[in-house]
């Protein structure tokens, strides 16, 4: 009798210890949206009153957001090395704006000297989660030779990763890459219909340089190929990335 005692005891416990921590990620959500909230409407003191204690118990999205708030002086005086610690705390756990910010902070020289190597090793980790604006400053920085030698191949499959995610800028350069033919064969089909899906997506001024390039391009094309770049821009959606944090 004694033994079975002792099992109920243990599973009443075991049950509070789970609705006690259902509870408590339930209360982090809620004071996460909260401090989103407050942030959005430029109410900082709130934020950092929200996101604070759960950065400092690990919630990593709350890490990255408290890392921009002490790089861009929002709320709080500017402290580079403070916005350092908070991204990096962020992006070893895998979030990828924190490893994303850390690249651009060690890129500009701000919260640690300039060392591209090290911040293409982030900005890498960011892009293979499927980081779309990471993607594009790794394409940039294979393209440059920033921290890595000239590779445009490796430059143009990251940006066409970020292309795939509907990033207007990397639209524009996958475009591009497809008429030069600087890679590969010159491409009229997907350089049309490139700079179609640009057309489409931007605002009003991309829209003009889009269909600008288009007509540049049609030039060189029959009307088979016209109509099948037509249809493939029809037909295409952008990918969902699965990059996001905590």
């Amino acid at each position: 009798m004694m033994k079975c005692n002792w099992i109920r005891v243990w599973i009443v416990l075991g049950v509070l210890c789970v609705l006690a921590s259902s509870a408590c990620r339930e209360e982090s959500a809620v004071n996460f949206e909260t401090g989103m909230e407050a942030y959005s409407q430029r109410d900082y003191e709130t934020a950092l009153e929200k996101w604070r204690p759960l950065a400092a118990r690990g919630h990593s999205s709350a890490q990255s957001n408290l890392g921009v708030m002490y790089y861009q002086g929002l709320g709080v005086r500017r402290n580079f090395p403070e916005a350092l610690k908070w991204y990096r705390m962020a992006a070893v756990q895998g979030h990828p704006d924190a490893q994303f910010n850390l690249g651009v902070a060690y890129t500009e020289g701000r919260a640690a000297r300039r060392d591209y190597e090290e911040a293409l090793r982030w900005y890498k980790m960011s892009a293979e989660q499927g980081y779309a604006p990471a993607q594009l400053v790794l394409g940039n920085m294979y393209s440059k030779a920033q921290g890595v030698e000239r590779d445009a191949a490796e430059a143009t499959k990251w940006y066409r990763q970020a292309a795939e995610q509907g990033n207007l800028t990397a639209i524009f350069l996958v475009g591009s890459s497809y008429l030069s033919g600087e890679e590969d064969e010159q491409d009229l089909v997907q350089a049309y219909m490139w700079f179609a899906v640009a057309a489409a997506l931007g605002p009003q001024g991309a829209q003009e340089t889009a269909n600008r390039n288009k007509e540049l391009v049609a030039q060189q094309m029959t009307p088979e190929q016209i109509a099948e770049a037509e249809e493939l821009a029809k037909n295409w959606e952008p990918v969902r990335s699965i990059a996001g944090g905590q």
